[in-house]
């Protein structure tokens, strides 16, 4: 052979190899299994935006993506905390990222998310409480469920000989869902009783309020209030020389300066792990979650339904569905997953904190 003749046949390989690996190269790619993420990324109560983020970096550090079936894409969207600018974006997320599931936190705007998914067919896992999120077929919660709090809430009263109680409850969708979980489990009871007094969401002056609750001297004083509300609240009870014990059911964990609540206890979902508190801390830095752990679970539970799925090509919405019992007895940060398909939620263990050194602990009971 001369050569020409040679450098015409290696050319010729070179072509054939070249358009080889051109066409192996998507046979070889995983499915990329997009999840949009609504968080509150400004305002008030970005600081749960930034834990998600940090417990998304902690989640990838410790996913083994070489064993994965799928990639797995985090895009962020700001939910504002505001529940039509979320579903705006949670339309957005659906339309032009073409999203395959939707994360959000706050009833709020999961309520007003969750008719858009459906219409939409889209994956939707939140973490928030209120019962009506789980409508239509594509809707799920991944949180601790309001009778698991309200039981333990009220257990936890009961030991402290807690029996004139007057609560002080937000009228938005989250706060009023945790409070009746709890107020149901009074109903029921005949040691305890409890007078409630609401507030409206950006409510500032609450003087008035706290002065009645001193003349009429209950055994404590059950908030279930959001940030900023909780913040000022606190403050200003201080500033009113209130004696009396405030106990809250979650509302704690929203506080921004939490040394405000020093030495209060509260109700709560399920707590962190020992192991994942020091993980976290490692990774991040911080001490304080700010509910980083149900945000890692929130990708736990996605991709362990993903990954146990039987399918060719990537999974349908309707087979992650039909699969969510696949992570029933799953050890999370927040304990072991109990799937309730009846309420479209994966449940778990309430917890009772409390506030030490401004630092959120477990209390053992």
């Amino acid at each position: 052979m001369n050569i020409k003749n040679l450098i015409m046949t290696s050319i010729m390989a070179l072509s054939l190899m070249a358009c080889g690996n051109k066409n192996e190269t998507p046979q070889n790619e995983k499915p990329t299994v997009k999840i949009g993420v609504l968080y509150p990324l400004s305002g008030d109560a970005a600081f749960f935006g930034d834990s998600a983020k940090k417990a998304a970096k902690l989640f990838f550090d410790e996913f083994d993506d070489r064993k994965a079936k799928y990639n797995y894409e985090l895009i962020w969207e700001d939910s504002l905390s505001n529940p039509a600018k979320a579903a705006m974006a949670a339309r957005k997320l659906m339309d032009y990222d073409k999203v395959d599931i939707i994360f959000d936190m706050y009833s709020g705007v999961a309520l007003a998310v969750s008719p858009v998914t459906n219409e939409k067919k889209v994956l939707h896992l939140t973490f928030a409480q209120d019962r009506a999120i789980s409508t239509g077929f594509y809707n799920w919660r991944v949180v601790t469920s309001t009778q698991k709090t309200g039981e333990k809430m009220l257990q936890a009263v009961k030991k402290r000989n807690l029996h004139n109680l007057i609560g002080v409850v937000e009228n938005t969708a989250g706060t009023m869902s945790l409070f009746n979980g709890f107020a149901d489990e009074v109903e029921k009871d005949k040691d305890v009783v409890m007078k409630t007094m609401s507030i409206n969401p950006g409510e500032r002056d609450f003087n008035i309020l706290l002065q009645k609750i001193k003349i009429a001297k209950p055994d404590a004083i059950v908030v279930s209030l959001h940030s900023p509300e909780i913040d000022i609240f606190m403050r200003q009870a201080k500033l009113n020389q209130v004696d009396i014990p405030i106990v809250g059911v979650q509302s704690f964990t929203f506080l921004k300066d939490k040394s405000l609540a020093e030495g209060s206890w509260y109700v709560d979902v399920a707590f962190a792990d020992k192991s994942f508190l020091k993980r976290y801390k490692e990774s991040s830095g911080d001490d304080i979650t700010n509910f980083a752990e149900n945000f890692y679970t929130l990708l736990q539970v996605t991709t362990t339904n993903y990954e146990s799925i039987k399918s060719d090509g990537k999974p349908t919405k309707e087979e992650f569905i039909a699969n969510m019992e696949s992570v029933n007895g799953v050890i999370s940060p927040v304990g072991k997953l109990m799937v309730d398909r009846e309420n479209q939620n994966v449940d778990s263990e309430a917890s009772i904190r409390g506030i030490k050194d401004g630092v959120v602990v477990e209390i053992d009971e």
